[in-house]
Order: structure tokens, then sequence, then C-alpha cells
């Protein structure tokens, strides 16, 4: 496949992940979360991360034996050239509805906290025009543009959840367990897909400047958006207690009440902007990565006039559910409890096969001569 000529560093990596993984605690995740254990809702990160870990470290221990291979392509190596387009192929499937159903819940974000007279359809075309245009610049610019947004997205959340703990209080972060220690690892491991992305962003590896450089990226992200997610949640727990489990997106209502004085009362338009170009790019990369997987399964190498295409696709996909409640209780749930528990076996299966095969072997003796 055609492939950029210039690539991307650790910085702009870190970037683009953190503003991918970290977003989820500004959308519904934290009402999610919250449903099944209440306030020990904000463990559940650090549980899930635990998880995690173990399948992702597999996975890239096996994608470093084939240098800057994408995972499509180290899939294929390994589980062979018709066993290995499936698999690809139900990545590609997930990962696409995960875009649109993830996608349209950001357009009913926008149309319940800012543009309520406006249509909903019509929120979401700008929201898939505007990341299609993105995408098609090409990871270079994506990267780019998040290494530039990223510091003030992470301030303004850090700045948001600072100026509501004056409505917070720290005793309902008790009792610490909520549910009990068993619970909250059942549901810690049924949240997986909170972490997900770390196993799509194994596709732009051969977009970095090195393995290394992709390695030390992934974990310095994966830590970070961790203690973000969970700090949020905590932060949230502490606001509205008991009532977190009616507040579907907790950040947006956050900041609607947030007050700089008497003479700035409402500063919910500068945090809504900056809310807003993260989410552009966020959605971007995953409309990038997306046209990669597609253009690497049916060999097109200017994958990148794909897409427009594929989103107006996933813009389909999205407008499916009828109510913006049907995307939240109904079609998202299943691609939450679908695409962290089959990516992380998918990274454990071809880690085995690769030990089965002697891969791991024979680049240790290569290495060794």
């Amino acid at each position: 496949m055609k492939q950029q000529t210039g690539k991307i560093g650790v910085r702009e990596f870190v970037s683009i992940a953190v503003l991918m993984v970290g977003s989820k605690a500004t959308e519904d995740t934290p009402d999610r979360l919250y449903s099944n254990v209440q306030n020990a809702a904000w463990m559940i990160p650090f549980i899930s991360a635990g998880i995690f870990f173990i399948p992702l470290y597999l996975l890239m221990k096996t994608m470093a034996l084939y240098g800057d291979k994408d995972l499509f392509s180290v899939i294929k190596l390994i589980l062979g050239k018709y066993l290995g387009f499936l698999v690809c192929l139900v990545i590609f499937i997930i990962s696409s509805f995960a875009v649109s159903f993830d996608t349209r819940t950001y357009s009913n974000i926008i149309r319940s906290f800012y543009f309520t007279t406006t249509p909903t359809i019509i929120i979401y075309a700008i929201l898939m025009f505007i990341c299609g245009y993105g995408a098609k610049k090409g990871l270079q610019h994506i990267g780019s543009v998040s290494y530039l947004i990223v510091f003030y997205a992470v301030l303004s959340l850090y700045l948001a959840l600072l100026l509501g703990t004056q409505h917070a209080n720290i005793d309902s972060m008790f009792p610490i367990w909520g549910p009990g220690p068993l619970a909250l690892v059942k549901e810690g491991s049924q949240r997986l897909t909170l972490f997900a992305d770390f196993f799509l962003l194994t596709m732009v590896i051969p977009y970095l400047t090195s393995n290394k450089a992709f390695k030390k990226g992934t974990w310095f992200a994966y830590i970070y958006v961790c203690i973000q997610i969970s700090l949020s949640l905590l932060t949230y727990i502490c606001m509205f207690d008991e009532s977190l489990g009616g507040v579907a997106y907790p950040f947006h209502t956050v900041i609607r009440f947030i007050s700089l004085g008497q003479y700035i009362p409402n500063v919910e338009i500068i945090f809504f902007i900056i809310w807003i170009m993260a989410a552009f790019i966020r959605f971007t990369a995953f409309l990038y990565i997306n046209a990669l997987m597609f253009g690497h399964l049916f060999k097109i190498n200017d994958f990148e006039y794909l897409i427009p295409s594929l989103a107006t696709i996933f813009l389909m996909i999205g407008m499916l559910p009828e109510a913006p409640i049907d995307v939240s209780l109904v079609f998202k749930p299943i691609v939450v409890s679908t695409a962290g528990p089959m990516f992380a076996v998918i990274s454990t299966i071809v880690w085995l096969v690769a030990l089965i095969k002697g891969e791991f072997k024979h680049a240790k003796n290569k290495n060794s001569m």
C-alpha cells in the first residue's frame, strides 16, 4: 500500500492516543461505568487497564518481531492469507461500528446541550465532513494538529473538574469498594473496550519514526489516560453522588454550571470549543485508521480517496438508531461488550501461534548471529 513519506514522532503519537482514549471521560462512558458498580466506578479504569495490559503486551512483543509492519500485515503473516483476512475483516467491522456509534453519541451531545434546534442529521453530517476532510490530509497533519491541541484539551478538562469540585463531597466515594472486590473485577473485565483503541493504533506503526518510539509512546499514553479517566470519574462521583447514574453526559453537565465570578457567569462555550476540536481530531484519526484497514484488506494503494465514502457509510450506520437513548442503551453496549474482549483474544492468539511456529526462537537466533 501507498504510505506517507514523512513519519510522526513520539509526541505526535502520544497526542493522538490521549485524544482518542482520554476523551472517553467527557462522553457517556462515566454514566455506563457507574451503573453497575456505583461509587467504586473510578477503580474500573485501573482494573481494565491491568487486565488489557497482558494481551496488549503480548501483541507488542509479537509486533516487534516484524520491524515496522502494521497489525494487519503481522496477522496475515502469522495466521496465513485466508484466516488472517477473516480476522482482519472482523477487526475492521467492529471498528467501523464503534466509529459509527461514537460519532452519533457526540452528535447527540452537541444537539442536547448546544444546538438544541438543529436536526441531528445536520450536526452529524458536519462532524463527519470535517473529520473526513482532516483524515484525507494524512497522519502527519493529524499528528501535528493533535500535538497543538492536546495541551488545551487536557488543561480544559482538569480546569473544569477543579472548578466543579466546589460542589463536591468526598464522602460520596465511600464505601470505597462499592459492591465488593469481586464485582469490581467482573466489571473491569467487561470494560476492556476502554483501552481497545491501543490495539487499533498498532496499524500506524509504519508511520512512526521507529518501533521503539511506538512502544514508548504507547505505554506512556496507556498509563496517563488510565489516570485521567479514573480521576474524572472520581470527581463526577463526588459531585453527583447517586444521581450520576441519571446523568448521561456528566462533563457537559458540569461545565454548564461553572462560572468565573459575577462578570463571567457562563464559560461553557470556551470548554465546548476546545472539546469539539479534540473530538474532531479523535474521529479524524479513527477515520484514517479505518481507511488504512480497508485499503489493506482489499489491496487499495490510494486508500485516502476512500475516506469520504467510508465517512458517508459510517454516517448512515450511525443514523440507524432513531432515538439518542437507543444509541446508549441498545447499540453501543453491543460494541462495548464485544470490541475489548475480542481484541484481547486476537492479540493472545496471534502471540500464541507465533510462539508455536517458533517465530520468537528464530528472531533470537537471528539476533545472536
